[in-house]
C-alpha cells in the first residue's frame, strides 16, 4: 500500500478510538507464507521440460548437434529464471498455489500475529486485529475475548463479509470503512473511560512471512 493509504488507515483508527475504549490494530503482510516448495518444484519442472524439448529438437531437428551439457545448462538457467519470476510476480505465484493452501496460510499467520502484536494484552481485552495478506488477497477480523462477549457476532459477521470483497474494492477503503463501523458498534459496549490509554499503535504494522 502507498503511504497515503497507510495515512488514511491510521487516521481511521484514531477517529474510531475517539468513540470507544476499544483498541484497533491493522497488520499488513506481503504474504502469509513463502510457498517455496511449490516455486522450486515449478522451476524444476520447467527446467526438465525445456531440456527434453531442446534435446528432442537437437536430436531430430538440427543438422549440427549441440552438446547435451549445454542443453542442460540452458534448461537449468530457464528454470532458475522462472523460479525467480515466481518469487517477484504475485499473479504468477497465485497460479501455482491452491486456494485452500493460501486460506490456511492466512489463518495460521493471522493467529500468530494476534499473539505477536500483543492484541490480547490490553487492559479490558477489548482489542480487534485486522490482518491483511496482500499476495493471497485475504483479510481477517480477529476480536479479543472481551469484544466477542459484548459485541454481537452478527455485527462482526457483517464487517467480515465486507472485508472479503477485496476483488472489487480498494483494500484501504475496505479497511477504513470496517474500522469506522467497528467504532460505531463498539461505542456503547465499550464507552470511553477517563483513564483510557492508547495501548496499541494506530499506524498499520508490517509483518514479513
Amino acid at each position: 500500500m502507498s503511504e497515503h493509504s497507510l495515512d488514511r488507515i491510521e487516521e481511521a483508527v484514531g477517529e474510531a478510538e475517539k468513540l470507544t475504549s476499544c483498541e484497533y490494530i491493522v497488520v499488513l503482510a506481503p504474504a502469509s507464507g513463502r510457498y517455496q516448495g511449490r516455486i522450486f518444484a515449478a522451476g524444476g519442472l520447467a527446467a526438465v521440460l525445456v531440456y527434453l524439448s531442446l534435446y528432442a529438437m537437437n536430436l531430430w531437428g538440427a543438422e549440427i548437434g549441440i552438446d547435451p551439457l549445454w542443453l542442460l545448462i540452458e534448461a537449468a538457467a530457464i528454470g532458475g529464471l522462472l523460479a525467480y519470476l515466481l518469487t517477484r510476480l504475485n499473479p504468477l505465484r497465485r497460479m501455482l498455489i491452491p486456494k485452500w493452501a493460501m486460506t490456511a496460510a492466512v489463518d495460521t499467520a493471522a493467529h500468530a500475529t494476534f499473539s505477536v502484536e500483543n492484541v490480547s494484552l490490553t487492559k479490558d481485552r477489548n482489542a480487534i486485529l485486522i490482518y491483511v495478506s496482500v499476495l493471497e488477497g485475504e483479510m481477517r477480523l480477529m476480536p479479543d475475548i472481551g469484544v466477542q462477549q459484548r459485541v454481537s457476532e452478527g455485527n462482526l459477521g457483517k464487517i467480515r463479509a465486507k472485508l472479503a470483497n477485496t476483488d472489487n474494492e480498494d483494500p484501504a477503503t475496505l479497511i477504513c470503512n470496517a474500522i469506522r463501523e467497528l467504532g460505531e458498534c463498539c461505542k456503547e459496549c465499550f464507552p470511553i473511560q477517563e483513564d483510557d490509554e492508547n495501548e496499541l499503535p494506530d499506524r498499520p504494522q508490517i509483518r514479513l512471512p
